[in-house]
């Protein structure tokens, strides 16, 4: 009987991994809840407005040199930075995935900050803010870099990166520019355009499978794990420490519910450059 032939421009039939579908449905109900608990609620808003009312008012809305360093400029530079590196690999898909990624979690944010209400439920009357745009900027400028990077390269990055987001996170808190609602809401977005450009790369990208080796990616994830847990652990200490006493969170203020929402938002960081890196393992 004479030989079956496939015709080599049979397109192959992909399909988007089922991680990343529920890491894109996950941030959204994330970003949704955050938002609703937070930001809708009065219990929400007061307990917020006691972090804000414990920040030193000769601090407060002044800035570190982390914040300091997130700019217009810094973020075209980093733009820069990933499109070159991704062209000198060949990696062409890695620059549109990364710029796609930067592009859309930042306008993102801004739409979000411009539609989303918040009513006026507290005493305490601030501007809204959430998310962070900062914070925005941050986490997906460190994954933008880990796109564009080799495997050899990419842990030292995402450790590096997660660790500088973790303190604009933290940052943003102790100077009262955010709350602690935005640094969450700004990690959902981005992991929301993560999972988009991770997603769509699945079914359209020609670029070779890239994948960090897996004792570094193991170690990588110890890093990040490590910071997670001593993070949260020692914001969930501070605050049992410094409001346990008054069974009344939402009345509370002073250096020790600063401290805790600071370490939590560097813990929510942590968290979410942990998921990220223990997802995307190769792309």
């Amino acid at each position: 009987m004479p030989a079956t032939t496939v015709s080599a421009s049979t397109a192959v039939r992909r399909q988007v991994p089922a991680r990343w579908v529920l890491a894109g449905v996950a941030s959204i109900v994330a970003l949704g809840g955050v938002y609703l608990l937070a930001v809708l609620t009065k219990p929400g808003q007061e307990i917020e407005d006691s972090i804000l009312r414990s920040v030193d008012g000769g601090t407060l809305l002044k800035s570190g040199r982390a914040l300091d360093a997130i700019s217009m400029p810094a973020i075209l530079v980093v733009v820069a930075v990933v499109v070159v590196i991704a062209f000198i690999r060949r990696r062409p898909g890695a620059a549109v995935q990364a710029g796609a990624l930067i592009v859309g979690a930042i306008a993102t944010t801004q739409v979000i900050k411009a539609v989303a209400p918040r009513p006026e439920l507290t005493t305490l009357t601030l501007s809204n803010s959430f998310p962070s745009g900062h914070v925005t900027i941050a986490i997906a400028g460190v994954l933008a870099l880990s796109t564009a990077f080799g495997r050899h390269l990419r842990p030292l990055v995402m450790v590096l990166g997660t660790v500088f987001a973790a303190l604009v996170a933290e940052q943003t808190v102790a100077y009262g520019w955010h709350r602690v609602s935005d640094v969450c809401g700004a990690c959902a977005v981005t992991f929301l355009w993560l999972a988009i450009v991770r997603g769509a790369a699945a079914l359209w990208s020609k670029d070779p499978r890239d994948t960090v080796g897996r004792k570094a990616h193991g170690f990588t994830s110890a890093v990040l794990g490590l910071a997670m847990v001593a993070t949260l652990a020692a914001a969930g200490a501070v605050f049992a420490i410094g409001i346990g006493a008054d069974m009344s969170i939402t009345m509370s203020t002073g250096p020790g519910v600063l401290t805790g929402a600071r370490l939590l938002s560097a813990g929510v960081v942590f968290a979410a450059g942990w998921l990220a890196w223990k997802l995307d393992r190769s792309f």
